[in-house]
C-alpha cells in the first residue's frame, strides 16, 4: 500500500478526492481517537474492522488505486494493511 508521501501532483488531489470521506469517518470516530490516544494501535484496528468496514476498503482500495468493488483483500493482508494506514503519519495529520 503507498503513503500519501508518495503520491504527487494532479494524482494526489484524486486520491485525497477518494479518501477524505472514509478517512474522515475513521478519524473523527471517538472510540478510534481514544484507542489512538492510548497508543492501541491494535484496538484501534479491531474498532475499525467492526464499524468501518466499508469506510477502511475504500480508503485502501484507493490507496492501492483500484477501484473499491473489485478491491478484495485477503484475511491475512488485512491486518497489515490497516496498521499501515494508522501508522501513515501524512494520513494522521489530514484529521
Amino acid at each position: 500500500m503507498r503513503k500519501l508521501s508518495e503520491i504527487k501532483g494532479e494524482e494526489a488531489l484524486d486520491v485525497l478526492a477518494e479518501i477524505i470521506e472514509p478517512a474522515a469517518e475513521i478519524f473523527t470516530d471517538e472510540n478510534v481517537k481514544n484507542a489512538l490516544k492510548s497508543e492501541s494501535r491494535i484496538k484501534a484496528a479491531k474498532i475499525i474492522l467492526k464499524d468501518h468496514k466499508k469506510a477502511i476498503l475504500a480508503l485502501m482500495a484507493a490507496l492501492e488505486e483500484t477501484p473499491v468493488e473489485e478491491y478484495k483483500p485477503t484475511l491475512l493482508a488485512l491486518p497489515a494493511l490497516i496498521l499501515g494506514v494508522l501508522n501513515d503519519p501524512e494520513l494522521n495529520s489530514l484529521f
